[in-house]
């Protein structure tokens, strides 16, 4: 679908800016003169078959997270390019990849040219992630704990721990199969469809715990079960003609989880018989069952070589009616008021919209009008329900009735641009944009920020182009309601229980960023210069600033500087070497107020004492700089005519600091957190000697370091924790070492 709809609207463009086609060429990156060579698998034309084997030194998780190779030992090389055009007008393509390894892909495609196409095809993925950690507890869907488990109020009373650990994968394998089709009925009509199934199996992790006060809540970290289906279809139409060009689709996906539940057995002995081990269980739900049903049109009408429209709108309805589980899993407990309804039956519906009207009303004026639409909307019942909190004890009393809440969104950008061609081949423009954001159930109804920018990109002399651009936001939120969320969350009678001063969810200085004032300043520079013939140089810089100048509490500052070089050179037609470097630095200024609840929790007292909640000299900030710095390096070199090398290595450093400090006489402290540093090296080589037209040998060998020293990680073990009972996962500190040799069969 997308290339289709790539092809409709670049021949909507084309007559239309036929008058600029000179002045775009030139403003083309420079750097695509300078590409370097693919390998000879990648620019092989002709029929194909590689067979091999490699080697990987070690097993890991960080260097094999996603491309098949995390376990020590040998894996197969095996990948195979086929395709035939000689029978009369039909044609057959087959692509097998990776066969050798659980990333595996491949499809077949057979057609008529201009006229059929069917495509079925299968691609298998798989994340591998941190696997250093052991837990006690057995099972998938429900998990307990090994006989003789020895229970206690924190981790380190858990006299049977270290006998009752295990290791565990933690390995995500997911394995989809899919049918095209695409056929055009003639010159100005086409279709397509597409089908596709994905089964998703595996473990990721969460946290749980059992409670009845969940800020000491006795925790856990589980395995979560992962068995998901998905289920997509779609079906679509084109229609090309010299002044239209429409596309349609309709779409059905639906998400099925053969899991609803995870239980797992309470290793804590803090409350009563019915909750302590070894009768306690706790709940977890997992994602729910869901479908949605979709719609989109897009296209384009040429008015006249100097006006055009393009638009683009859809509508997707999502609905989730799962039958609920009941309060608790713990049977032990009593629950007399039932779940309100059997499920949850809601549907939410997203409406998008995005017109664009481009006129050019003189050779070297362009300008541009625009609109765009986003809007969610929920239409679910509104009930409440009296859950029981944390599996820790019986139903609570009504009071503590909490109801589900709908968020509503609509958000509309309107705006224009303007652009004037200059001379020295350069161009300037100004675009303005107004961007208005509804919320339902938010601590802010509605936002506005206007956007300005201005951009000038110039091309002085063939061999050099620069483009800038400066652009200033302004964003004002309405009056900040703090409490919205608790008088959407929370039963009538439980507010009405609650002194004025406490009720609130977050403080009501605490703002959130995203709906705060917001003042943004932003400016980028790219440069791109060739000295000579053989040379490219590129440079590329950015800054920006946020101000959430009123904000007290929360996000309050952010900076991010970026600088990016790179440079290529062809010392001669078969050598060629590229290197680039780039630095980046984020920002962030934060301020919180710490408090306790009950009295302290009164957040409007002016008069001293005054709690907690109240007093600046509860306030701490905390500073935070996330830097990294870049480099690499490529060698491609035509040892001789049968002989290609292959050169490529990178590094990335990175360090997260977290300055953490209050203000003079401050009634708490603080004290900095340790700095992350991170570190990578990864060289890769490869070469082939071309035995034969038709014969040729592969080598490949990559070296791959990864170093971490993340506090959270470091020296904390299954119980360090006295309430949280961890996975005691190491940092992923790696040197793995691959090699591989293949043989490439290739013939016409």
């Amino acid at each position: 679908m997308v290339p289709l709809l790539t092809a409709l609207a670049t021949g909507a463009l084309a007559q239309a800016a036929e008058d600029d086609s000179a002045a775009t060429e030139q403003y083309s990156p420079l750097g695509l003169q300078a590409r370097p060579a693919r390998s000879k698998w990648d620019t092989l034309d002709a029929n194909a078959l590689r067979l091999g084997l490699g080697y990987t030194s070690d097993d890991n998780y960080m260097f094999g997270e996603y491309n098949g190779l995390s376990q020590q030992g040998p894996t197969a090389i095996a990948d195979l390019r086929w395709q035939d055009f000689h029978s009369s007008d039909n044609y057959w393509q087959v692509s097998l990849q990776d066969m050798g390894l659980d990333t595996r892909e491949g499809k077949a495609i057979w057609g008529r040219a201009d006229r059929l196409r069917l495509t079925l095809g299968f691609d298998s993925q798989q994340q591998v992630r941190n696997d250093s950690g052991q837990t006690p507890f057995r099972g998938n869907v429900v998990q307990t704990l090994p006989s003789g488990w020895v229970s206690g109020q924190t981790t380190n009373e858990f006299a049977t721990l270290d006998g009752a650990l295990r290791d565990f994968d933690r390995v995500l394998d997911r394995d989809k199969a899919y049918m095209a089709i695409d056929a055009r009925l003639n010159d100005q009509w086409s279709v397509n469809s597409n089908l596709s199934y994905e089964h998703k199996e595996g473990h990721g992790d969460a946290g749980a715990g059992i409670y009845i006060d969940g800020a000491s809540a006795d925790a856990v970290l589980l395995r979560t079960p992962v068995d998901y289906g998905t289920t997509e279809f779609d079906v679509g139409v084109a229609y090309d003609a010299q002044r239209l060009h429409l596309n349609g689709q309709l779409a059905y996906s639906k998400f099925d989880n053969e899991d609803q539940l995870l239980v797992w057995q309470n290793p804590y002995s803090s409350y009563g018989a019915d909750v302590r081990y070894p009768a306690g269980t706790g709940g977890l739900g997992l994602a729910p069952d869901n479908d949605q049903t979709s719609g989109r049109l897009s296209g384009s009408y040429l008015f006249s070589p100097k006006v055009r429209l393009q638009f683009d709108g859809s509508y997707a309805l999502a609905s989730q009616d799962q039958n609920y589980a009941p309060f608790t899993v713990n049977e032990a407990l009593v629950v007399t008021v039932p779940v309100p309804r059997s499920d949850f039956g809601g549907d939410v519906a997203t409406s998008t919209g995005n017109v664009r009207l481009l006129w050019n009303p003189a050779p070297r004026l362009n300008t541009e009008v625009f609109y765009k639409l986003r809007d969610r909307d929920y239409d679910i019942s509104r009930d409440g329900y009296l859950y029981v909190r944390g599996d820790g004890r019986d139903q609570p009393e009504p009071l503590m009735t909490v109801y589900n809440t709908d968020h509503d969104l609509t958000t509309q950008t309107a705006g224009a641009e303007v652009g004037y061609r200059l001379p020295l081949n350069s161009k300037l423009s100004f675009e303005y944009a107004y961007e208005q954001v509804e919320r339902r159930n938010a601590p802010v109804e509605q936002t506005e920020e206007d956007r300005y920018t201005l951009g000038y990109r110039i091309q002085p002399w063939p061999n050099f182009s620069s483009r800038l651009k400066l652009e200033y936001g302004d964003r004002a939120a309405d009056d900040y309601e703090w409490a919205q969320a608790y008088y959407a969350l929370l039963d009538t009678e439980l507010i009405n229980a609650t002194p004025d001063s406490q009720r609130y969810i977050t403080h009501p200085l605490l703002m959130k960023y995203y709906m705060a004032n917001r003042e943004r300043w932003e400016s980028s520079a790219d440069f791109s210069y060739l000295p000579a013939t053989r040379w490219n140089l590129n440079l590329n810089l950015l800054w920006r600033d946020d101000d959430y100048d009123a904000s007290a509490l929360g996000l309050t500052q952010a900076q991010w500087y970026r600088g990016q070089f790179s440079a290529s050179y062809a010392l001669s037609d078969a050598v060629s070497a590229s290197a680039y470097t780039g630095y980046d630095q984020y920002q962030s200024d934060q301020y919180s107020r710490n408090f306790r609840g009950g009295p302290e929790k009164d957040a409007f007292a002016v008069y001293a004492p005054l709690p907690q909640a109240s007093d600046p000299q509860q306030d701490w900030q905390s500073d935070g700089t996330d830097s990294s710095v870049t480099l690499g390096a490529n060698l491609q070199w035509q040892l001789a005519p049968d002989v290609q090398l292959k050169l490529d290595y990178s590094f990335v450093d990175t360090r997260s600091e977290q300055s953490l400090h209050t203000q003079p006489g401050a009634t708490v402290t603080a004290s900095d957190l340790p700095d992350v540093n991170t570190r990578l090296h990864h060289l890769q080589a490869s070469s082939i000697w071309q035995l034969r037209d038709n014969l040729a040998l592969q080598f490949d060998y990559q070296f791959y370091s990864y170093e971490t020293d993340d506090w959270a990680w470091d020296n904390v073990q299954v119980a360090t924790i006295g309430k949280v009972l961890t996975f005691g996962q190491t940092n992923p500190n790696e040197d793995i070492h691959y090699v591989g040799a293949a043989v490439i069969y290739s013939w016409q």
